[in-house]
């Protein structure tokens, strides 16, 4: 190999090296954006451990919120938090704890582990919004789909749940980036 064709490999390689650091910091870039603008309503993006079947933390008290406040846009429902009882018991009245009163408990949204490729409105035990079903039902979560979800939900399918924006699309890019890579 002459001296030419050396220098030119060895320039290519270190383009390759440098692309791929770029890549690493947009990757720990977009898990920093995911945990400060995302995490708190679809929660961590982890996998299951093998043999686990992933299950929406909370899920029960969102339903529970959701059909509580069927008839007016937002209603807050009672529900102890110390002393374990049952969601049918809180409904009852049947428990003589003092309640502590709240709207929704988080996480909000669906956990997005595994969302790239994956079909619209499939995370089993979620329950979707009608507008989001209707739209996007079964639609492939792709890089142009979630930055389209991502800059305006609402725009969108008006009457999601989702309410998040992200105007930066380099923002968008770096958290899309994250949610690909898990």
């Amino acid at each position: 190999m002459n001296s030419r064709t050396l220098g030119v490999a060895l320039l290519a390689a270190a383009i390759a090296v440098g692309i791929a650091r770029a890549e690493d910091d947009d990757l720990t870039a977009g898990e920093k954006l995911y945990a400060g603008q995302c995490k708190v309503c679809h929660g961590l993006v982890s996998g299951p451990k093998t043999g686990q079947t992933p299950v929406p933390a909370q899920q029960s008290s969102m339903r529970l919120a959701m059909e509580l406040s069927a008839t007016s846009t937002m209603r807050d429902f009672p529900i102890p938090m110390t002393n374990g009882a049952s969601v049918p018991a809180i409904i009852a009245g049947g428990d003589a704890a003092p309640p502590v009163r709240i709207a929704v408990a988080p996480p909000y949204g669906p956990n997005l582990h595994g969302v790239y490729g994956r079909p619209a409105g499939t995370v089993p035990g979620f329950v979707y919004s009608t507008a989001f079903l209707k739209s996007l039902k079964g639609m492939e979560w792709t890089d142009a789909a979630l930055d389209v979800w991502i800059t305006n939900p609402q725009k969108w399918v008006p009457g999601v749940y989702m309410f998040y924006k992200q105007t930066d699309p380099e923002v968008r890019r770096k958290i899309i980036l994250y949610l690909k890579a898990n």
